[in-house]
């Protein structure tokens, strides 16, 4: 296996809306804001027209490598209600490898309301549901160990039971040539678990895929090349996206690459792009290909998923990222 996704499986619920609704519902535009079922339930009655899609970060990250021709598999848990097979099915579709046990009874399998407003912006409520029952017993060693690297979800660091389940996959990974990698997901989360995540950096990660204020709330006022791994970090490699301005991809070996943007066709929708991009690069660094080329593939693959609504792979996306990118 090329890539092994280990995060919380959350349907996105996605529907448009407007900023006043978004501030009637006290919600922070552009956030992401953790609810209950109750609140989730109200939202979900609410909210009119829907589209639903298996999501949660590494979920997006992983369809996206797989739609571009990436071996690979995914780790979380969902209910056995109909949330919890429209995930299944819906992951499973992109060929993407998904054999964790569903949950019998409640809670119910995640969802995170996704309300769009017209600048693209997208505003997430996440009722984590099922995602809480993840847990040691659902990693797999040999699955673990068969994988080029295992991406591990932030968010996961949120629950004890979760942070469980990062050791077991950091010491199966310990035992075999895989990699460990992580999303750091969200700012918040990690102001959070900073000491948490830099312990991790320091001891395990090998791969560092996070935006540019999720890096500065781990790092403060130290450097980037402080996570690398002759600089009191671990890791070997470490991607850093900055929005419309590209990302940075910077390597144990001293080599920092600026990777520009694709511009999109028609902006619609930003759900997912982050993790689109991670999809793109780890597609192509687990194909052995030059950083560069990881984060142009990486870039182009994003600039299509925010031309839709949802994170989800666009029909076609392997033939349209070839068509731009030598050697995919």
């Amino acid at each position: 296996m090329d890539v092994l996704g280990i995060g919380n499986a959350i349907v996105d619920v996605l529907f448009r809306t407007d900023d006043d609704t978004i501030r009637a519902q006290e919600l922070p535009k552009g956030g992401m804001t953790l609810i209950d079922e109750a609140q989730a339930e109200k939202l979900y009655a609410g909210a009119g027209d829907t589209t639903e899609r298996s999501g949660g970060s590494v979920a997006n990250t992983i369809a996206i490598a797989s739609a571009l021709g990436a071996d690979a598999g995914y780790v979380g848990k969902v209910s056995d209600d109909r949330l919890g097979t429209s995930f299944t099915e819906s992951i499973r579709s992109h060929g993407v490898d998904f054999t964790t046990p569903a949950l019998s009874g409640s809670p119910a399998t995640a969802r995170c309301l996704i309300m769009v407003t017209p600048d693209g912006e997208r505003t997430m409520s996440t009722f984590l549901g099922a995602c809480t029952a993840l847990g040691p017993d659902d990693i797999e060693q040999d699955q673990v160990a068969g994988s080029k690297v295992s991406l591990i979800e932030g968010y996961l660091a949120d629950t004890e039971h979760a942070r469980r389940t990062i050791g077991k996959v950091v010491d199966a990974a310990a035992k075999s040539e895989a990699r460990v990698g992580l999303t750091l997901s969200d700012a918040g989360c990690v102001d959070r678990h900073r000491e948490y995540f830099r312990e991790l950096t320091r001891e395990n990660v090998e791969v560092l895929i996070a935006d540019e204020d999720e890096v500065a709330a781990l790092l403060g006022d130290d450097a980037v090349t402080s996570l690398l791994r002759g600089n009191g970090g671990n890791c070997e490699v470490v991607v850093v996206t900055h929005g419309a301005k590209g990302s940075t991809v910077y390597d144990a070996d001293g080599t920092v690459e600026e990777v520009g943007i694709r511009e999109a066709d028609e902006l619609v929708d930003t759900t997912g792009a982050g993790d689109a991009y991670a999809g793109g690069f780890l597609y192509g660094w687990t194909r052995g290909l030059d950083h560069a080329t990881s984060g142009r593939i990486g870039a182009v693959a994003a600039s299509h998923v925010v031309a839709q609504l949802g994170a989800q792979p666009p029909e076609g996306l392997r033939d349209k990222v070839a068509a731009e990118v030598p050697g995919v």
